[in-house]
């Protein structure tokens, strides 16, 4: 095993170095990184992931030289770390997959021809509704739903009592559901 690093009479050419942690440190790092994870075809990406950021480390020899642990233990560290990574990003993944393919449903329900012809329709039908009551009553409806007003604000607006608001909006209401329910 290559726990004692700093006996070397001369310091090892950095993929000369990398070449021996991967010879020496292979089976046992499979090994540990497949009683981790759930699908074993991940195992040989984790392993490629791991050897690609050993290569990218600034001076190895140095980073491993100065671990208090093993060699080993290092190399495990970044094992355990790069399937965190892993596994949160398929959780990500997994929810965006989820979320995306709700909102394309909607979307999809939404925008369907036959819903905007249906939307449409039934659009006209309301305000063919509200042309058929009172002024104050088609005021007190649109300043509650298309203005989002509570019954107090729409009374204060209007000068009228919060009774009053509500007798207005139930005619309006029933005059939509009468024309809209045929």
């Amino acid at each position: 095993m290559l726990y004692v690093i700093k006996d070397k009479p001369q310091k090892q050419s950095r993929d000369k170095f990398l070449e021996l942690l991967i010879q020496e440190h292979d089976s046992a790092l499979r090994r540990f990184i497949r009683v981790r994870i759930s699908v074993p075809s991940d195992c040989d990406d984790i392993i490629q992931d791991l050897y690609s950021r050993l290569a990218q480390i600034e001076d190895l020899e140095a980073q491993v030289e100065e671990r208090l642990d093993t060699v080993r233990n290092y190399l495990f560290q970044i094992a355990v770390n790069l399937i965190r990574d892993r596994y949160r990003k398929s959780v990500v993944r997994k929810e965006a997959d989820h979320i995306s393919g709700e909102a394309m449903n909607i979307v999809t329900t939404l925008t369907s021809p036959e819903r905007q012809l249906e939307g449409k329709r039934r659009l006209q039908q309301i305000q063919q509704a509200l042309s058929k009551i009172k002024p104050e009553y088609q005021q007190a409806f649109l300043l509650s739903r298309m203005d989002n007003m509570s019954y107090r604000e729409i009374s204060d607006t209007m000068g009228i009592s919060v009774s009053t608001v509500e007798k207005y909006i139930s005619a309006a209401l029933l005059a939509v559901r009468e024309k809209v329910m045929g």
